[in-house]
């Protein structure tokens, strides 16, 4: 996207929660954790042309205010007043991250993410999933059964966090294998049931391919056709969550299309009428960023080693 564009952006989600540190999903809407930390990481991911400075302290006040939200665990709840579930405290250690407070708060909820494990189960005959029901990975509330988004999030958080190597990050990153959908891309959870192939979408096949870069081959055939289903449905997608992740992801393994700002660009109109205006808006402005997958603790491939 044009300079024009993202500076635009930046004035919107600044003027969305004035006099105060943290977001809500609308304009003035009551502070929640995910919409703040997803405002701090778009502001982080570009620099506006003028001003730059006050996106750059809104990014350290929202990790404050995260970290004043944090739980004596670790853990981050949804907003004030609800301490659970958890499945925020990922957002809140790439934040941290992002505004340069690697520090107690990153490390307690690191400690946490890593204590935390999505309920497993021995294969049984006649189970209606496909998938390996053994692998740990992460859950959206604590007791249940794990799920790709979380799993895919907790892997990126902890990889920017400097675990990549470590055996819970290699769990999440064989239960995403695991669970791919035969002709490429991801579902929610599922990739059969009852031996039937589950419809891939594009904000799960996204995270999942945020969470495998830099590890997979390319020319893998999982990673392949994940990439393929992407440039398919992407053009026609306007969804802001979908075409974030889904841009991202492609620009993780040196494909993002020539078209990907258009695209951002033409889904800005239906941004700003959703109900959760903020968090539409900062979906486009941190696909739009230079920095994005490095504040996901990864860097953009050399296209001459990517090319197929």
């Amino acid at each position: 996207m044009n300079h024009s564009s993202i500076t635009e952006m930046h004035r919107e989600l600044l003027r969305s929660r004035p006099g105060r540190p943290a977001w809500g999903n609308r304009p003035e809407g009551a502070p929640a954790v995910e919409p703040t930390a997803l405002a701090a990481l778009a502001l982080a991911a570009s620099e506006p042309d003028k001003d730059a400075g006050q996106s750059r302290a809104a990014v350290v006040s929202a990790g404050d205010w995260l970290a004043g939200l944090q739980q004596r665990s670790g853990a981050l709840g949804i907003a004030p007043g609800l301490p659970q579930p958890c499945w925020t405290t990922p957002w809140g250690i790439l934040v941290w991250a992002a505004a340069g407070h690697a520090g107690d708060a990153q490390k307690r909820a690191v400690d946490w993410l890593l204590a935390q494990k999505g309920e497993t189960a021995n294969p049984v005959a006649g189970d209606p999933f496909g998938h390996d029901p053994r692998i740990p990975g992460w859950s959206w509330v604590a007791g249940t059964s794990s799920w790709l988004e979380p799993t895919a999030m907790a892997v990126l958080a902890l990889r920017r966090a400097g675990q990549a190597s470590h055996s819970r990050t290699r769990d999440g990153q064989r239960l995403i294998r695991d669970r791919v959908i035969r002709s490429g891309g991801w579902n929610y959870g599922n990739s059969t049931v009852f031996g039937a192939d589950l419809r891939p979408h594009p904000a799960p096949t996204g995270l999942a391919l945020l969470a495998l870069a830099g590890v997979d081959d390319p020319d893998e055939p999982l990673v392949d056709r994940s990439c393929d289903y992407l440039e398919r449905i992407l053009p026609s997608t306007r969804a802001p969550q979908s075409l974030c992740f889904g841009t991202l992801a492609l620009a993780a393994w040196g494909r993002r299309p020539d078209q990907a700002d258009d695209w951002l660009e033409g889904a800005r109109t239906g941004a700003a009428r959703a109900t959760d205006s903020v968090s539409q808006l900062a979906y486009i402005l941190l696909a739009a960023g230079p920095r994005a997958l490095v504040l996901f603790g990864l860097d953009a491939p050399d296209p001459a080693e990517t090319d197929r």
